[in-house]
């Protein structure tokens, strides 16, 4: 079976940049954001973009939403493709399989981009697992890799195995303080992610797994290195519309999963769920990759990170520098 594989031809000044998506996604969360899917392609991506609705004179809307749902977000892909880069990517056979699986497609991904671009510098952006896989290839020191980006990597691992007991009683909550037309959902959500979480393949991702000890990477002279991190735990926000004089206006009610989380002691919280210090699935800390010349901690959560203008700022200025 042939790799499902996306190929842009920039200019032919410019080097090429191969991406790599997280577990449990595919090549669209760089193309195509909006349009994806996550979670066994059960949850909408674009339900994390939704940004807060605008008052209006319309009395007749539900008394409940997630907000408005943009009709684009940017993307580090656009940006690069704006910018006249040669761009790679490909959806993983086995998005939930083990990281060797992922890391022997992307060794055809770079043999076919010696194909399509001879000669070429080539950078690596990975986000979340993706950032490891591309770190397992660099093992071989691959001459043609000049820079490697990682957004939201579990670099030092991620409790994720851990969260399930701190998120699975949320769903009960949610479905008795929320109207039907919202809890489906946002249950339907954390649903998911339980499921994410308490599979196979995040026990690599475990603080001290076996793949993480047996990770021989280092840092290599004449390669760039990036990384960010995430400090927002919000996934999305239910907003309650209130009637004022004649205009119905949004009021917060319930930050999915911050508002809940209020509920658990702080001190028993892990960093990934805790606001300020994670994005939901990684730590801030933990997202540091060990020898970067710079990390960029984003005000975003593990999805919204692709989008957010520093993480794009960021990776245009180091890719700036790899001719």
């Amino acid at each position: 079976m042939e790799l499902d594989i996306t190929i842009h031809k920039g200019r032919t000044d410019r080097p090429v940049v191969i991406f790599i998506h997280g577990l449990s996604m595919d090549k669209n969360i760089w193309i195509k954001p909006l349009e994806t899917t996550m979670f066994a392609k059960n949850v909408p991506i674009k339900i994390f973009a939704a940004r807060r609705p605008r008052p209006c004179l319309v009395q007749n809307k539900k008394k409940f939403t997630i907000g408005d749902v943009p009709e684009k977000v940017d993307s580090i892909w656009a940006a690069l493709q704006i910018k006249g880069y040669n761009l790679v990517c490909w959806s993983q056979k086995r998005p939930v399989g083990p990281i060797s699986v992922a890391v022997e497609e992307l060794k055809q991904v770079m043999e076919i981009t010696g194909k399509a671009f001879p000669g070429k510098p080539v950078a690596l952006i990975g986000h979340s697992r993706g950032g490891l896989i591309a770190r397992k290839l660099m093992e071989r020191k691959i001459p043609e890799v000049k820079a490697l980006i990682t957004i939201s990597t579990p670099h030092h691992g991620s409790s994720l195995a851990l969260l399930g007991k701190y998120l699975k009683p949320l769903s009960s909550v949610i479905k008795a303080v929320m109207p039907a037309n919202i809890q489906n959902s946002v249950s339907e959500v954390l649903k998911r992610f339980n499921e994410l979480i308490e599979g196979h393949a995040t026990k690599e991702l475990l603080p001290g797994s076996d793949f993480l000890k047996n990770l021989k990477d280092a840092h290599y002279d004449g390669i760039r290195y990036l990384s960010f991190g995430g400090t927002k735990t919000r996934l999305l926000t239910v907003y309650k519309w209130e009637a004022r004089d004649q205009d119905i206006y949004p009021r917060p009610f319930l930050a999915i999963p911050d508002s809940l989380i209020k509920a658990f002691p702080a001190a028993l919280l892990p960093d990934e769920i805790s606001p300020g210090k994670g994005d939901i699935m990684v730590s801030a800390k933990s997202s540091i990759l060990p020898w970067a010349e710079r990390h960029c901690n984003v005000p975003a959560n593990h999805v919204s990170i692709l989008w957010h203008k520093e993480t794009i700022a960021n990776t245009v200025e180091i890719l700036e520098a790899i001719y």
